[in-house]
């Protein structure tokens, strides 16, 4: 099914394949949070354009996906997580994102699948958020799900990670493609 969703995204959703800085930027503060400039699709544009403008019926979703061995849903986070409504709705995202937009995109693509091969599917969450705002109370929790995620850790997904702005800049320019280094053990 990967190969077939890698074909989906490509043929139907390629004015989505934008720069990170990008879908990263924070319309709220008028900044951008990364300069990188590796691509990824937007899909909370593509939720939009499957939905269209009614903003009820829009499910939440993460700000970007990104396809290689998995499904990577990603969201940016440049403000602030205080309360207990901000986590909520993150958790959100990551529980409507694959399992309504997803599932939407493929009824659309006429692509086939049952609710056991779909679950199946491998996909991994990651959270990259400012840590200026958003600072550690524990030290060492070096990409470790922060935010409430670990819930859907082995359940919703592979595996849910958090990384600062900084630490993911640090892995992309030391050459390490978007989430090939996590396969690694750091």
């Amino acid at each position: 099914m990967l190969k077939q969703f890698r074909s989906i995204l490509a043929n139907n959703y390629s004015e989505f394949f934008e720069e990170i800085r990008n879908i990263a930027y924070d319309s709220a503060n008028e900044e951008y949070p990364t300069k990188l400039k590796n691509k990824m699709y937007n899909f909370d544009n593509m939720a939009s354009k499957i939905y269209g403008l009614s903003k009820e019926l829009l499910p939440c979703s993460q700000d970007a996906l990104y396809i290689s061995d998995k499904i990577y849903f990603i969201e940016f986070k440049n403000g602030k997580l205080d309360t207990p409504d901000k986590k909520r709705n993150l958790r959100l995202k990551f529980a409507e994102g694959p399992y309504i937009i997803l599932a939407k995109i493929f009824k659309l693509a006429d692509i086939k699948f049952n609710k056991q091969e779909f679950i199946s599917l491998p996909k991994v969450g990651i959270v990259i958020y400012n840590d200026k705002k958003n600072p550690s109370v524990v030290l060492n929790l070096r990409y470790a799900s922060r935010f409430q995620l670990d819930e859907y850790n082995l359940t919703l997904y592979d595996h849910i990670y958090t990384f600062t702005f900084s630490q993911f800049e640090k892995l992309v320019i030391e050459g390490k493609n978007p989430f090939k280094f996590l396969s690694e053990t750091y």
